[in-house]
């Protein structure tokens, strides 16, 4: 179970993008039983400790995910229209049942909202989970509510304090009592930003200037303990790896000498006011002071407690346990956290305990000896820093034996069929770097490889390149205050780039480029016309179909930004035909918007008709590459062919590289252009433009064109005219905001609104949206050609194969050896 929805999503994509085997899937009708198939992956490491309640690493889960199965699954309903479905695994019912169950909220003293009790809650605490009665160990032996409730007790243990018992005594899918349970008896120093965000005016200040919790307990600034705003990790951690790129060290080295040996500094004027400048006085991150709280700890001493009345996870019956969340939940973010399990094997478990330390340690899941597994497969070896060997697991509830070799089929329909599943025999994981698994790769010896850069250009073009959409979208961004933009061509290496400032020409410039063209320079990037793309959900649980961008608002958004009409006496009949039609590119409209931007600048006085125009742009942080040098060459050509007969003299784009703050600096008028992408938050766009308009959530990287706290626009709602700020309607449709609680066809509306006024203005010039690149081997199939962030390309659940190992042997030593990808 994982305890928050970013990290699924988090999963999916690095799954996707590192470990390419969890994300294929194949197609077609299986081959005859009897044959046999083996998916050949590498790692540049391997894990070394898979055990459930204290893995670490990515190589870690990776390996745990092969020998466990969650409650539930997401898999393809409809892969044609993108459409998922949960499934259900060592589960076969999660059912909300906090009407009837309304005791466990007062008995393991759940935290209600503002306004909530017992008697007026319902819903959202307590889950009832039927558990699948096939689901076994693989030496057959049965689990049962037993083998849970012994595993929860285990990953909670105050003795033991393991690793990954945070995933269930924090965070919103928290089980109720379960941080009472795991700090009987200690003095904790809990994450205030995942527990109970105390906020700075909610402190009390002692005699000393010593700030504590309204409780009295002392709260401190966190250095070196791990917390939820940092992903799990240390502020310190991520100070000594970025340094001065990102965070004021100054401030940092001064917390840093007042700190005790646990990196931790009492709360007081002075530490709370360095603190605020580790974090904003480079301010890469958009953070500021109201950001200080996500980097605090409070102290709290918990009393001696049982696990039976204190833990909300108990035994109903032998195949029923009850679940109630500390925190109120809906069903399917409830759904996200049951696609993992906490489940030990009791004897091993046991076995492996070692008592001699200040904590209880076990060596369960840190071999093949050790290590019991509950999924599709289960280990067949491990060499420590070399291979890693899986086969399938004979006493998975999923399999039968057919031909002499294990089958499955889904218990679901995909497409309308129950589909083949796990064809996928053996699983060998290889450790190697990049370049030998680049020859491995071509030599057939291994069915998946992530090419880098360099390699993109020569396999873009590949049949067996796929790439996984990302929902950040590149884009120029610009400053158009002319005097920013005159100091700039007097003292920044510019000239003439006060041409910025004005509108015509950034939408001519808009225009000029042949997104399609210009994503070749970089293989892995798609064109991109507005600020969202397909990955955008507005509802995704309750309805699999509702992505924003296909929505009628946002198409419509889109052809009225780039004047694409529809319906009669047009070529295009419906919406979706026109909006599918747009490439953003339309050189006729550009030439002719720069004509009138030169005759309007040369009227005001701000250019003089065929001087040269030379502008610095800020692209990266590191040091150019060939990639990047080739984009820039595109853009000159672009942009130099619609000042064809406009009166511009030539136009030089300079790509500038190792800028430490690139976004900052375009803000600041250190450079006209910054060249940069945001992204995130996609099962909820309707937050997505606080980072455009809202200077008090994150810093504007569009700040050097226009004061969003102060410009009002007016828009369409409901049918009537209502004016606001921008700043103000980027926070309408999220926590209180005035249209906060509206039904979606009025957030559509809103949110399409702004994206198509905040495109209008050009201060952002969307490019390509960046994807993750993998090639697949010839003898793998995917299920879907059609990547979806629910499901990937349909997971290994579904890969099927074109060759099985024999005739995929014969197939390479048919090629002499070495196969063409290009």
């Amino acid at each position: 179970m994982k305890n928050t929805l970013k990290r699924v999503v988090s999963c999916v994509l690095v799954v996707c993008m590192v470990a390419t085997i969890l994300a294929v899937a194949g197609c077609g009708k299986s081959s005859e039983y009897g044959k046999t198939y083996t998916y050949k992956s590498y790692s540049s490491s391997l894990g070394n400790n898979w055990n459930p309640h204290t893995w670490e690493t990515n190589a870690d889960d990776t390996i745990l995910g092969y020998l466990s199965t969650g409650f539930v699954d997401m898999s393809i309903l409809d892969s044609e229209n993108g459409v998922y479905q949960w499934v259900y695994e060592m589960a076969t019912s999660i059912e909300d049942v906090t009407k009837d169950h309304k005791d466990d909220l007062t008995k393991y003293n759940v935290t209600f909202a503002d306004g909530k009790n017992a008697d007026n809650t319902d819903e959202g605490y307590v889950f009832e989970i039927k558990l699948n009665k096939d689901a076994k160990w693989q030496d057959g032996t049965k689990i049962n509510a037993d083998t849970y409730i012994y595993s929860m007790k285990a990953l909670l243990d105050p003795a033991m304090k393991n690793y990954r018992s945070n995933l269930y005594w924090s965070g919103e899918s928290a089980v109720a009592g379960g941080i009472d349970y795991y700090f009987a008896g200690d003095t904790a120093y809990l994450d205030n930003g995942a527990n109970a965000a105390y906020a700075v005016a909610d402190l009390t200040k002692d005699a000393d200037g010593n700030y504590s919790t309204p409780d009295g307990n002392a709260i401190y600034v966190a250095l070196d303990d791990p917390l939820d705003w940092c992903s799990g990790n240390a502020l310190s951690t991520y100070v000594n790896a970025y340094g001065a790129d990102y965070f004021g060290v100054e401030a940092y080295n001064s917390l840093r000498e007042m700190a005790d040996e646990n990196g931790r500094v009492r709360l007081n004027d002075t530490s709370l006011d360095l603190i605020t400048h580790v974090i904003s006085d480079v301010a890469a991150w958009g953070e500021n002071a109201d950001n200080v709280p996500s980097y605090l700890v409070y102290e709290k001493v918990y009393p001696v407690v049982d696990y039976e009345s204190t833990v909300g996870c108990y035994k109903v019956d032998d195949y029923t346990i009850r679940y109630v969340n500390q925190f109120a939940i809906e069903l399917n973010y409830f759904l996200v956290s049951c696609t993992s399990t906490w489940l030990v094997y009791e004897d091993l478990y046991e076995a492996g305990k070692d008592t001699s330390g200040d904590l209880v340690t076990t060596n369960y899941g840190t071999s093949v000896e050790t290590t019991m597994s509950y999924g599709p497969y289960k280990l067949e070896s491990v060499q420590a820093d070399k291979q890693i060997v899986f086969v399938q697991n004979e006493n998975w509830y999923g399999y039968e034996e057919k031909g002499g070799v294990l089958v499955s089929y889904t218990n679901f329909k995909v497409d309308g069929e129950k589909r083949r599943q796990y064809q996928t025999n053996r699983i060998v994981i290889d450790v190697m770097d990049d370049a030998a698994a680049k020859q491995a790769f071509l030599k057939g010896e291994l069915s998946d490889w992530s090419p880098d850069s360099d390699d993109l250009v020569t396999y873009s073009s590949s049949d067996q390149l796929y790439k996984v959409d990302e929902t950040y979208t590149m884009s120029f961004f610009f400053h158009t205050n002319v005097d920013s933009l005159k100091a700039m061509d007097e003292s920044k290496g510019n000239q003439n780039s006060v041409v910025l400032s004005n509108t015509d020409f950034r939408k001519a410039f808009s225009l000029a480029i042949d997104r399609a063209d210009w994503v070749t320079a970089t293989p892995g990037y798609k064109p991109a016309y507005a600020i969202m793309n397909n990955l955008y959900f507005y509802d995704v649980y309750n309805d699999p179909t509702s992505s924003y961008r296909s929505s009628d608002e946002a198409m419509q958004a889109v052809c009225n930004l780039y004047g694409v009409q529809y319906g009669a006496g047009t070529p295009y009949a419906t919406l979706k035909d026109a909006y599918q039609s747009v490439n953003g590119y339309n050189l006729t409209e550009a030439k002719a918007l720069m004509k009138q931007a030169c005759d309007k600048l040369v009227a005001d006085g701000l250019y003089k008709a065929g001087e040269e125009i030379k502008i610095r742009v800020a692209y990266k942080k590191g040091a150019l590459d060939s990639a990047d040098n080739k984009q820039m060459e595109l853009m000159n050509k672009y942009i130099n062919a619609a000042i064809e007969g406009s009166g511009f003299g030539k136009i030089t784009l300079e790509a500038v590289g190792n800028i430490t703050d690139r976004y900052g600096d375009t803000a600041k008028g250190e450079y006209a252009i910054g060249y940069g992408a945001w992204g995130g938050a996609a099962f909820y766009p309707f937050r997505n433009f606080r980072v455009y308009m809202d200077p008090d959530y994150v810093a504007i990287h569009e700040a050097g064109c226009w004061d969003p706290t102060v410009t009002k626009w007016t828009l369409k709602v409901k049918g009537e005219d209502v004016t606001m700020t921008c700043q103000d309607w980027s926070n309408s449709l999220t926590g209180n905001g005035a249209y906060a609680n509206e039904d979606f066809s009025v957030k559509l509306s809103i949110t399409a609104q702004l994206e198509e006024n905040y495109l209008k203005l050009y201060y952002r010039i969307p490019l390509a949206g960046s994807t993750a690149c993998s090639m697949l081997s010839y003898q793998c199939k995917y299920y879907t050609e059609d990547y979806n962030i629910m499901y990937g390309f349909g997971g290994l659940r579904l890969m099927s194969y074109a060759y099985d190992d024999a005739a995929w042997t014969e197939f390479v030593a048919s090629q002499n050896g070495t196969l063409n990808y290009e």
